[in-house]
């Protein structure tokens, strides 16, 4: 499935791009949180499709779509929160709103002046740019909504990999947001600029998309979203580039002569009686139970040997005889992709393709 695309506000005006959404539904499946969210900035009238939309806040409309499965707007008429409404340009918001005040008056850490900074420039819409906002499952946009951006909510292992959109492309790095309210990450700041943007979002923009306290936003401008489907669907030669990096002396060569000794050596010896690793075509040199070696066997072929070798590490380095399922799920842990099943709560062992870290077990007491 593909469609037209105009690209953000500040770029409406570049070439139609064909979005690959089916490559891109694709490869984010299983990494990020519910749906991936399309943003529609309705220019002259509220397309058909998202009209029947409860009123909440202005963010909420990602959360509707990305768990709920459908299209929804809101603008002037159709809101639950004056300070959103005033950021994208609805409501011409109060005296306390409209001076920047609402954040040192509730929140003190903010000084007057930076309190009118984050709500003003680009920071906010300007008054009456827009109709409406709406927002729609990625996979499910309605004909002739155009896909300005796509909000997703993930975990930061691989937050990191989608960032990435556009950097593999021109090598700009994604801009973060922290300070400003999450109504301007989502629909302001990519509506100025056509960059990919990082955050955690704020507190009320959490609240709104139910954020789990380990899970945060990415927001992709379409220019860089087909990037997607190469960076999370192609496959990587992660051993090649592990060892690219490794100097001489590393101890990792070292290491990995000694296993592959052993691990020829049980080969040998399994010859007439093949284990459960010789069975999945695992070459181990430490024994392993099956629920180890299934659990490695589920990761994709060109990361197995590399899989099996940084388990193995670990496992000698804290001084376990044998792997079981609990210590690949530690080294997992240990190594930052324990989550990597995405943050639907999916089989973290499908994340072992990206099984890079190596590391001893943290220290207790």
């Amino acid at each position: 499935m593909t469609q037209t695309t105009t690209g953000g506000g500040a770029s409406a005006s570049s070439a139609s791009t064909p979005l690959d959404i089916a490559g891109i539904c694709a490869g984010l499946e299983g990494k990020i949180r519910g749906k991936a969210v399309a943003v529609t900035l309705f220019r002259d009238e509220i397309h058909p499709a998202y009209a029947e939309s409860e009123r909440v806040d202005a963010c909420a409309i990602l959360r509707i779509a990305r768990d709920e499965d459908r299209a929804v707007h809101m603008n002037s008429d159709n809101h639950d929160c004056s300070h959103g409404s005033f950021l994208t340009g609805f409501d011409e918001g109060d005296e306390l709103i409209a001076s920047g005040r609402l954040l040192p008056v509730f929140i003190p850490a903010y000084t007057d002046k930076a309190g009118l900074a984050v709500n003003s420039g680009k920071f906010k819409l300007p008054m009456g740019a827009l109709k409406g906002l709406g927002a729609a499952p990625l996979d499910a946009v309605p004909d002739g909504a155009d896909i300005e951006w796509i909000v997703v909510v993930c975990e930061p292992v691989w937050a990191s990999q989608i960032a990435a959109a556009r950097a593999v492309e021109d090598g700009v790095q994604p801009s973060a947001a922290a300070g400003s309210s999450f109504c301007t990450d989502a629909f302001v700041t990519p509506f100025f600029d056509e960059n990919v943007i990082l955050t955690t979002g704020d507190f009320g923009g959490r609240m709104n998309n139910k954020l789990r306290p380990t899970e945060m936003f990415v927001i992709v401008p379409t220019r860089w979203a087909n990037n997607l489907v190469s960076i999370l669907s192609a496959t990587p030669d992660v051993k090649g580039l592990y060892e690219a990096t490794r100097t001489e002396e590393s101890v990792y060569w070292d290491r990995k002569k000694q296993r592959e000794e052993k691990a020829k050596a049980r080969e040998e010896a399994a010859v007439n009686k093949p284990d459960a690793a010789a069975k999945a075509g695992l070459k181990v040199s430490m024994d392993w139970d099956d629920d180890a070696v299934e659990m490695v066997a589920k990761a994709p072929k060109f990361v197995r040997k590399f899989a099996v070798g940084n388990v193995e590490d670990f496992a000698a380095q804290n001084g376990y005889e044998r792997v079981t399922g609990a210590v690949v799920k530690e080294q997992m842990d240990q190594a930052g992709v324990g989550g990597m099943g995405g943050s639907s709560g999916g089989n973290p062992i499908k994340g072992l393709g990206r099984l890079f870290g190596r590391g001893k077990k943290s220290d207790k007491g």
